[in-house]
């Protein structure tokens, strides 16, 4: 009885959205304006943006390293072993 609601609610939504795509696209009209690429003249001024991102992500990368490497000196024994002990003392 699910899958069947599930089935029909399927075939009732596909019908939905079928029959209220428009059939015909819009022309759009491109200018010679929308022609050029302006990327181009913001580039230059985002130069300064894209070192202070550069700068800042090598600080990042330096304090994920950092705490990598603490972690690497956990001693993981030192809290497993004692759950593993009660663990044990349940399931025996």
């Amino acid at each position: 009885m699910i899958l069947g609601a599930l089935a029909a609610g399927l075939a009732i939504g596909l019908a939905i959205r079928y029959a209220s795509r428009p059939d015909e696209k819009e022309a759009k009209i491109k200018t010679p304006l929308d022609r050029i690429n302006w990327s181009v003249l913001t580039l230059p001024f985002l130069w300064p943006l894209f070192r202070g991102m550069k700068e800042r992500l090598e600080d990042s990368a330096d304090a994920v390293r950092e705490g990598v490497g603490r972690v690497k000196d956990i001693d993981l024994d030192r809290y497993t072993k004692p759950i593993r002990k009660r663990w044990k003392s349940w399931t025996h």
